[in-house]
């Protein structure tokens, strides 16, 4: 999701998001981790927003996600260290943004898109070869849906003295099955925080609580199992004017809560840092 471009005619940004699921949950609770699965995450994402009128402008962004998973699997003869790692173009999105006129001296920002499905996806066999007490089925994880995706969201803002409050929600809605009969989970997220300036109007500091809900996915009609649940995040970050027109931004993503539908590998945090141009 984008909230637009105002006192510009384009952004060029280009982000960064880690993250290291290395710890079991059961629902809420911390559990065992037998084959010491780990799933390493990192997904840099490409944007440039185009402002079309004042009110009016469309944003075009594209996933590079690079995925390594291991796990140590004992045997009889001998203990296997596997490891599996891919990388490449991911799912891209099309989204439109409306800014209409303030409401009560808040900002509003609409958004409306698409998920185009140009990541590779590729059959999955869950329910074959989840065995040993796996978390994670041992086919190729998938860098895209398969399908169009439509996109929703909206954001506001408004500043109040020295600080601005923010907020915003958005939500991917699959409705239809790939050529596999792999359905993505439909997820939606609900955030709100806070922003001032630190001694100078360079430096930003802000904080912002998330919720996020994520269904699991469906394949041939059935839930698999894997993904799915509810996360609480506390997100401190900090904003800087580094030069006219460049800003860097850095965020730590801290989950506070969480509700998993079923045994799942998750991370202690996840990170992003990112860097934009207006022109």
């Amino acid at each position: 999701m984008t909230e637009g471009i105002t006192g510009s005619r384009a952004q060029l940004g280009a982000w960064v998001v880690s993250e290291k699921r290395n710890r079991v949950f059961d629902g809420s609770t911390e559990a065992e981790n037998p084959l010491q699965e780990r799933t390493r995450i990192i997904l840099p994402l490409l944007s440039l927003d185009m402002r079309i009128t004042d009110n009016f402008g469309i944003q075009a962004a594209a996933t590079f996600p690079n995925l390594t998973r291991t796990a140590v699997v004992p045997g009889i003869a001998r203990t296997v260290n596997f490891r599996e790692t891919f990388s490449g173009l991911g799912d891209t999105s099309l989204v439109g943004w409306y800014r209409p006129l303030p409401l009560w001296r808040w900002n509003v920002v609409l958004n409306f898109g698409v998920s185009l499905p140009t990541g590779k996806s590729e059959e999955p066999h869950f329910q074959r070869e989840l065995n040993n007490g796996s978390l994670v089925p041992t086919n190729r994880l998938q860098r895209g849906s398969g399908t169009f995706d439509p996109l929703v969201g909206a954001s506001l803002s408004r500043r109040v003295r020295s600080f601005t409050l923010f907020g915003g929600m958005a939500a991917r809605t699959p409705y239809a099955e790939n050529d596999y009969g792999l359905r993505t989970g439909a997820s939606s997220e609900l955030n709100g925080g806070v922003a001032r300036e630190l001694g100078t109007h360079r430096v930003n500091g802000f904080s912002r609580v998330e919720w996020l809900h994520r269904q699991q996915d469906v394949c041939l009609g059935i839930p698999v199992l894997e993904g799915g649940g509810h996360w609480l995040y506390v997100t401190p970050g900090l904003a800087v004017q580094v030069a006219n027109g460049v800003s860097v931004q850095a965020e730590l993503k801290l989950p506070v809560y969480r509700a998993l539908a079923n045994k799942q590998l998750d991370s202690a945090a996840i990170f992003q840092f990112g860097i934009s141009r207006r022109f």
